[in-house]
């Protein structure tokens, strides 16, 4: 019997593992159902995506509060007939739908900011140095590189200024 238990414990997890995998590929839909549908900007910094994720954030909250609700329902309803039950269940199931396409879009929008500031949020020292430099990829100024043709030009006016500098002494 010990072996039995242990299987069915398997067995549970491997569909947790699968119900969690179709969950992530749904939110990977959902994510490219809003990219096609709404055409939203990218997400410029994490202010921005954090009013995002709050304004999904809210609606969960309101949708598990519904579900919280119904729940208090059909606890009330325990003592009655079948009838109150059964719609009591009915509404907490489409309140769990909502509840679930709540996560889902939250979860989609959180991919989508992950990605869009994935990138900006993550910089080194390379990224800082590059973003100050110019299109060459060089900072304009305190790269410690001079321009080859600057160089040329002292070059002509050393000997001058070495005999303007002779002569004063």
């Amino acid at each position: 019997m010990k072996g039995y238990e242990q299987m069915e414990l398997d067995l549970t997890l491997e569909a947790e593992r699968s119900l969690k995998d179709n969950v992530q590929g749904v939110t990977k839909f959902a994510l490219g159902q809003i990219m096609r549908n709404d055409h939203p900007g990218m997400v410029r910094n994490r202010h921005e995506g954090y009013g995002i994720v709050s304004e999904h954030g809210a609606a969960l909250r309101a949708s598990v509060k519904l579900v919280e609700n119904d729940m208090k329902i059909m606890l009330g309803l325990l003592p009655n007939g079948e009838g109150d039950f059964i719609s009591a269940c009915a509404s907490l199931y489409n309140s769990a739908i909502e509840t679930a396409v709540s996560a889902i879009k939250l979860a989609a929008q959180g991919q989508r900011i992950l990605g869009d500031l994935y990138g900006s949020e993550t910089r080194t020292p390379m990224d800082d140095y590059l973003g100050e430099a110019g299109e060459d990829g060089l900072a304009e100024e305190d790269s410690g590189f001079e321009d080859a043709g600057l160089i040329d030009a002292a070059a002509e006016e050393l000997p001058e200024a070495l005999e303007d500098e002779m002569e004063g002494q």
